[in-house]
């Protein structure tokens, strides 16, 4: 079901859609918003102002297939696009639907460069029993990749098998650095798999909020800051982007991003793969928050903190029912961005974000970049007084 929605909210007129869809439960249907969305071609100010409204009026946008890998304007035109991602062209090898089949051989470059990896384990685990597609993995790089990869894998698997340390538990949930090549190597040993059936494919294997700044010089051109963040103040637009971090999010699906909110808006775009979003604005957003804090025994007081722990066990599953599940409140906000899309999730705006559409073992990826509104005139940021806004609450994506 679409609705056409009344654009003068946002400035100049553009053709805003909002849909609607019915999502039937168990006990009764329930009716769920997704977010605006803006499938209009649009220059630098007209993404600016809608970015930069007046913060009790920011609600969050996606902008259909808005990011370009190439400037494909015409030789006279003086329009500057407001996202250009080479990374969309350069980065990935696809099929002739279009699909991600893996790694560019510019990205493969690259493979000795050291990136933070999360990899969550198959359900169902149990202490001292590692996961069967990670064995698997790491038994098949000892005959095809370098030392390094299979020891960091065996290292990695150590942990799963014998718990945290600060834990003193068993844990379904790991973070550790390696090479950018252990990804590529999945990939190829999910390749592989169809000479082997019986087996599952590695998945869940996550570059996760890494920073652009720490990629190689040659990558991060590929991911340049967007135009809409980094073009000067005008007198049509007098103000400009203060940038607090950026990061990278690439790896094997399902990926999974848990409930919680960012210091700063957050333009989001997604390069390969689709993804799922599910958000509410920061009032509902708290209340969903301790709703879910209260059923795991907390009284989910600090809204502020995000640990590491509600990607594990018991808490993993219990953010799963509550955002994805039968528990998830019906007017939760959702959309699903494809590549070249782009999203505007505002400050204080709660999300959880999961790669959905590609299949088990498939590649997902992302780029995003955490910023504030400026008025160089005042010195003041968007809604209130320039204080420091970098604390971070958490940042995810």
């Amino acid at each position: 079901m679409r609705q056409l929605i009344n654009p003068r909210s946002y400035a100049p007129p553009l053709r805003l859609l909002a849909k609607r869809h019915i999502s039937f439960g168990t006990r009764q249907a329930a009716l769920r918003n997704t977010v605006d969305e803006i499938d209009a071609r649009l220059d630098i100010a007209q993404f600016r102002r809608i970015t930069r409204a007046a913060e009790d009026r920011l609600k969050a946008v996606v902008f259909r297939r808005q990011a370009q890998p190439g400037a494909f304007l015409r030789p006279d035109s003086i329009v500057k696009q407001p996202v250009v991602l080479p990374a969309l062209a350069k980065w990935f090898i696809r099929d002739q639907q279009g699909q991600s089949m893996g790694l560019s051989r510019h990205f493969k470059q690259f493979k000795p460069s050291i990136v933070p990896y999360e990899l969550v384990f198959g359900e169902g685990g149990l202490p001292g029993e590692a996961d069967d597609s990670a064995v698997a993995f790491r038994d098949w790089l000892r005959e095809k990749s370098p030392h390094l990869l299979k020891r960091r894998l065996s290292q990695v698997l150590a942990r799963h098998e014998t718990g945290d340390e600060q834990l003193d538990a068993y844990t379904d949930f790991v973070r550790f650095d390696a090479p950018l090549g252990l990804l590529d190597a999945a990939l190829q040993y999910n390749s592989s798999l169809e000479l082997r059936g019986h087996l599952k494919p590695v998945s869940q294997l996550y570059i996760a909020q890494a920073s652009l700044s720490d990629l190689p010089q040659d990558l991060q051109l590929d991911v340049p800051t967007p135009q809409a963040l980094v073009a000067p103040p005008t007198p049509q637009v007098p103000y400009t982007a203060d940038i607090y971090d950026s990061s990278l999010w690439l790896g094997l699906e399902p990926t999974f991003t848990p409930w919680h909110r960012d210091p700063n808006h957050n333009l989001f775009c997604q390069l390969c793969g689709s993804k799922t979003v599910r958000l509410l604005p920061p009032e509902a957003g708290a209340r969903l928050f301790k709703k879910v804090m209260s059923r795991l025994g907390s009284t989910g007081d600090n809204v502020a903190i995000r640990g590491v722990e509600m990607m594990r066990g018991a808490e993993r599953q219990a953010w799963q029912d509550g955002i994805w599940g039968p528990d998830a409140p019906p007017f939760i906000l959702e959309t699903v961005v494809h590549p070249r899309d782009v999203m505007f999730i505002p400050k204080g705006w709660w999300h959880s974000v999961k790669s959905t559409g590609g299949g088990e073992g498939t590649l997902n990826a992302s780029v995003n970049w955490w910023f504030r509104w400026r008025d160089p005139s005042t010195r003041t940021f968007n809604g209130g007084a320039n204080t420091d806004p970098s604390a971070s609450l958490g940042g995810g994506s």
